[in-house]
C-alpha cells in the first residue's frame, strides 16, 4: 500500500527528493510487519537466475519481477532475508532508491497506474533455514541441497514474496557442476552444458505462491511413466536404489489417474515429479508440481511394508489442487488445504485397500480427536490450531460436508469451487457458499458443529460411521476391549470366520494381547495363518515375551517380508533362547537382505551375548558406533545414539557426531541430540571426553553448541 507521507511530499512539494523519501522509507520499512500486503500491485511472473556451488552455502543469483501497477504508488516492497549482498535495477525505471531491513527490501519510485514495472535484483543470500545443504562427509562441500518453503518462505534464500495470496508464474534457470541433476517447478526447457557446469532451464505456465517454489540438486536417477491423461510422473531416484523404485513409487500411477477422475478437475501443472531428499524436515511437501519427501520412504520390497510412502504420495499430490491451485487465503482457512488432502489420501487409499479400512481410519482418527477434546481443543478456523486439528478433524469435517450434502452435490461443488478459485485464493465462506447454492442446503450448522466449536462433534462422527454396516461390526467389536476373555471368545472366533475382514482381525490382535488364558494361542495361530503381513506383524510387536504356547508361532515369523516384524521376533527369541550366539548366527545367515534398524539391533544383541568372543564383539560394536556417522538418516543415527548409550559405549566420534547432530538442521533432530548432550555432561564419569572431543570442533560451533546445551 502506497505510503501516504511519500505521496504529499511528491504531490505537494513537487520535487524527486529520493534521498529524502529513502531516509523515510527505511524508518517506516523497520516498523512494517512482515509480507505486506500490496493491493495496488500484481506480480505477474518471476524469472531467477541462481548459481549452485558445492563448495559454498550460499546462494548467488539474479531475479526478475515483472509488476503490473494496478494504482499508482512510489514503494514496492519484496520479501528478503540473510542478504549478504543486493542490487536493484530496472528496465523500465531509470530513477530508483532502494533500502532493506532484516526481512524485507523497499524500491522507491513513481510507479503509474496500468504500467508494466521491471524490477531486478542481483543478489548473495547466506540462507539459515528454507534452503538445506547436506554434507554427510563433513568435508565442506555439500552433495545435495533442497529448498522447503512453507513454514520457513522462499524469502529466506531468495527474494520473494511471502505472502501466500501474491500468486505469479516462476521461471527459474539453475547453473551447477554438471555432475549434479538439478530439479525445479515447472517443464525442463533446456540443459545446457557449460564445461564443467550445467544449466537447467525450468519454465512455469501458470501462477503460483511463493512458498511452493521448490529447488533440488543431487545425484539422481528417473524414471518417466504417463498418466491415463497423458500428464508426466517423474519419479526420481537414487542410481543405487534401482531396485527400490517400483516398491516405493508402487501405486503412484494409480493414484494419480484416480485423484484426477474423483476430483473432477484436470491436474493443473505440466508435469508431476517426486524426489527422496535426505535429513527432510517433513513426512513430504508438495511444492507445484514438485514434491519432495523424505528419503527414509525409499524401501525394497519388503521395507515398504513398514514404511510405506503410499499416503504421503496420496496426501501431496491431492495438495496439487487443494493448496496449490486453491490456496487458502490465509491461517483460518488452513483446512480447505491439509483437510481436504488428508481426506482425499484416505480415498485413494479406500480405492486401494478396500471400503473397511477407510472408514477404520475414519475411526481412529476420531479416536484421537475425541482424545483432544479431553486435553484441550481448538476450532478449526483457528489459525493457531493443532496439526491434528488442521489435518485430521480437517478431514472429517470433509466427509461430514459429504454426507450432509451428497456424493453427486459435492463434487460438483467441489469441481466449482476449484474453477472458480483457479490460481487463486479462497475462504471458507467461499467453500460453503458455493456447497450451499449446489445442495440448496443452508450450512450455518454445519459451520458452527464442524469449523467453528472448540470441540470435536465426536457423538455426530459416530452417527456417520454407524451409517456403514461393516463399522456397526467394528464398533460391536471395539466394545470388547473392556469385555473378559470368556465373553469376547465367540466374538474373536467370529472375526476369523470368512470373509475375513482384515480390520477386524487386527483389532482382535490388539484385545488379545490384554488377555493370559491359553486359549488365545489358537486364535493368534489361526489369525497369522491368514499370512496377512500387518495381521502377523502385530502378533509380534503384542507377543510381549515367548512361552510354550506361542513358541512355535513365533519363531515362524522370523522370515517374515517385514524388517519391523523380524526385529521384534528376534528380540523376543533373543530373550527366551539358551544358545543366544546360535540364534543369531541362524537369523543373519537366513536373512537374504538387512536393513539399517534390523541390523543394529542385531549388532546390539551380539555385543550383549557372551558366545561370541571379544574379538567379535569388539568388531560388532565398531559396526554399530558407525551408525551415528551423518552419512546415515537421523532416524537411524537417533537409535543407533540409544543402543550405544543404553551400553555405555560412546567414544570421541560417537561424540563428535552427536555435537554434530546437535548442530543439525532438524528440529525433533537437533532437540533430541542435545538434550542427549546435557544429560551425558551431568555424569561427571564423561566429562573430561566430552570436554576433550569439543576442543576438536571449530571455534564457531564450539560457541553455538555452548549456546544451545550445558556444555
Amino acid at each position: 500500500m502506497a505510503n501516504a507521507s511519500y505521496q504529499r511530499i511528491i504531490d505537494n512539494l513537487h520535487c524527486m527528493n529520493w534521498t529524502c523519501i529513502f531516509l523515510l522509507a527505511c524508518c517506516s520499512l523497520a516498523t512494517r510487519a512482515q509480507s505486506i500486503e500490496q493491493p495496488h500491485l500484481d506480480f505477474l511472473k518471476a524469472t531467477a537466475h541462481l548459481d549452485l556451488d558445492p563448495a559454498q552455502k550460499t546462494i548467488e543469483g539474479t531475479i526478475t519481477f515483472d509488476i503490473k501497477v494496478l494504482q499508482p504508488t512510489d514503494s514496492i516492497f519484496i520479501d528478503a532475508k540473510n542478504l549478504i549482498d543486493y542490487q536493484v535495477s530496472s528496465s523500465t525505471h531509470s530513477s530508483l532508491t532502494h533500502g532493506k531491513n532484516d526481512a524485507q527490501l523497499w524500491i522507491a519510485s513513481r510507479f503509474r497506474g496500468s504500467e508494466l514495472a521491471t524490477i531486478t535484483l542481483t543478489f548473495e543470500s547466506q540462507p539459515s533455514k528454507a534452503m538445506y545443504f547436506i554434507d554427510t562427509n563433513l568435508d565442506g562441500l555439500w552433495e545435495q541441497a533442497w529448498t522447503q518453503g512453507q513454514g520457513k518462505y522462499t524469502s529466506n534464500w531468495m527474494p520473494s514474496i511471502d505472502d501466500m495470496n501474491e500468486k505469479m508464474e516462476w521461471d527459474i534457470h539453475i547453473t551447477a557442476p554438471s555432475d549434479l541433476q538439478v530439479i525445479a517447478n515447472g517443464n525442463l526447457v533446456e540443459r545446457r552444458i557449460l564445461g564443467d557446469l550445467s544449466l537447467w532451464k525450468y519454465d512455469m505456465l501458470q501462477p503460483m505462491s511463493s512458498y511452493l517454489v521448490a529447488v533440488v540438486a543431487g545425484t539422481y536417477a528417473l524414471k518417466t511413466e504417463l498418466s491415463t491423461s497423458g500428464v508426466p510422473l517423474d519419479f526420481y531416484y537414487y542410481p543405487q536404489d534401482s531396485l527400490k523404485v517400483a516398491p516405493t513409487y508402487q501405486h503412484s500411477k494409480e493414484i494419480f489417474d484416480f485423484l484426477e477422475s474423483e476430483i473432477g478437475i484436470a491436474y493443473p501443472w505440466q508435469n508431476y515429479k517426486q524426489i527422496p531428499v535426505k535429513d527432510f524436515l517433513y513426512a513430504g511437501m508438495e511444492n507445484t508440481g514438485t514434491t519432495l519427501f523424505d528419503d527414509q520412504f525409499v524401501q525394497d520390497e519388503i521395507g515398504v511394508v513398514d514404511r510405506s510412502y503410499v499416503n504421503v504420495n496420496a496426501h501431496e499430490l491431492a495438495h496439487q489442487w487443494f493448496g496449490n491451485l486453491v490456496t487458502a487465503q490465509s491461517g483460518a482457512h488452513h483446512w480447505l488445504q491439509e483437510g481436504f488432502a488428508t481426506y482425499y489420501a484416505l480415498l485413494a487409499e479406500q480405492q486401494l485397500y478396500g471400503r473397511s479400512h477407510f472408514y477404520v481410519n475414519l475411526y481412529q482418527q476420531a479416536e484421537l480427536l475425541e482424545q483432544q477434546n479431553n486435553e484441550g481443543s481448538t476450532a478449526l478456523l483457528d489459525p493457531q490450531a493443532s496439526s491434528l486439528t488442521f489435518y485430521q478433524r480437517g478431514a472429517w469435517a470433509v466427509h461430514a460436508l459429504r454426507e450432509l450434502v451428497g456424493d453427486q452435490n459435492f463434487k460438483k461443488g467441489i469441481r466449482d469451487f476449484l474453477k472458480t478459485y483457479a490460481y487463486r485464493n479462497a475462504t471458507t465462506d467461499d467453500l460453503l457458499q458455493i456447497m450451499s447454492q449446489v445442495s440448496g442446503k443452508n450450512l450455518d450448522t454445519y459451520k458452527e458443529t464442524w469449523l467453528v466449536s472448540d470441540r470435536f462433534p465426536s457423538a455426530v462422527a459416530l452417527q456417520l460411521l454407524r451409517k456403514d454396516l461393516f463399522m456397526e461390526s467394528y464398533l460391536q467389536l471395539l466394545a470388547r476391549r473392556i469385555s473378559s476373555f470368556e465373553e469376547s471368545y465367540n466374538s474373536f472366533k467370529e472375526t476369523l470366520i470368512a470373509p475375513i475382514e482384515k480390520e477386524m482381525v487386527l483389532e482382535m490382535v490388539r484385545q488379545l494381547s490384554l488377555h493370559n488364558e491359553p486359549e488365545k494361542y489358537d486364535l493368534l495361530e489361526r489369525a497369522a495363518a491368514t499370512g496377512d503381513i500387518e495381521v502377523r506383524q502385530l502378533i509380534s510387536l503384542t507377543a510381549g515375551v515367548v512361552n510354550n504356547n506361542n513358541k512355535e508361532l513365533i519363531s515362524s515369523l522370523l522370515l517374515d517380508d517385514s524388517y519391523t516384524t523380524r526385529e521384534n521376533v528376534l528380540v523376543l527369541l533373543w530373550n527366551a533362547a539358551t544358545d543366544k550366539a546360535s540364534l543369531l548366527r541362524t537369523a543373519r545367515k537366513a536373512w537374504d537382505s538387512t536393513n539399517e534398524s534390523l541390523d543394529m539391533a542385531w549388532l546390539t544383541l551380539a555385543v550383549n551375548t557372551t558366545g561370541f568372543t571379544d574379538l567379535d564383539r569388539t568388531a560388532f560394536l565398531g559396526q554399530l558406533q558407525e551408525f551415528t556417522r551423518p552419512s546415515y538418516s537421523t532416524t537411524t543415527r537417533q537409535t543407533a545414539f540409544d543402543y550405544l548409550i543404553a551400553l555405555g559405549y560412546l567414544d570421541d566420534q560417537n561424540y563428535i557426531d552427536l555435537y554434530h547432530a546437535a548442530l543439525h538442521h532438524n528440529y525433533r533432530f537437533y532437540q533430541y541430540a542435545r538434550n542427549v548432550i546435557n544429560k551425558q555432561y551431568k555424569e561427571a564419569a564423561n566429562r573430561p571426553l566430552m570436554d576433550k572431543v569439543l576442543e576438536l570442533l571449530s571455534d564457531s560451533e564450539q560457541q553455538k553448541l555452548k549456546q544451545v546445551t550445558d556444555l
